[in-house]
C-alpha cells in the first residue's frame, strides 16, 4: 500500500473496530473488488484456491476469501490487540 492507502485504510480499520462498519466493502465481493479499495495487501496466504491466495493482509486485519464456491469475502479478523471477528451470517 502507498502512503495515500495506508491512511485511508486506518480511518477504515477504526470505523471496522469501532461500529463493526465495514463499508464500502460487502461480504461475497472478489478480491480484485477489495484491492481496489485498498491496494494491493501487505502479505497473502500461501494457502491457494484456483492459484489465489485465500487470506489478503493488511496491516493487522486479515481479510478471508472463499473462491472455491465463489463466495467471494466471508470473514474480516484480527487477533492483534483489537480481537476483531466480523462474518457474513449469509451469503447469497
Amino acid at each position: 500500500m502507498n502512503e495515500n492507502e495506508q491512511k485511508l485504510f486506518s480511518i477504515w480499520r477504526d470505523k471496522a473496530i469501532k461500529y463493526q462498519d465495514i463499508t464500502p466493502l460487502k461480504f461475497g465481493m472478489s478480491q480484485e473488488a477489495v484491492t481496489a479499495a485498498f491496494g494491493e495487501p501487505d502479505t497473502v496466504s500461501t494457502m491457494k484456491a484456483g492459484g489465489r491466495p485465500l487470506i489478503l493482509k493488511y496491516q493487522d486485519i486479515e481479510f478471508h476469501f472463499d473462491e472455491r464456491t465463489r463466495r467471494g469475502l466471508y470473514l474480516i479478523y484480527s487477533d492483534c490487540e483489537t480481537d476483531l471477528s466480523i462474518t457474513a451470517e449469509h451469503i447469497q
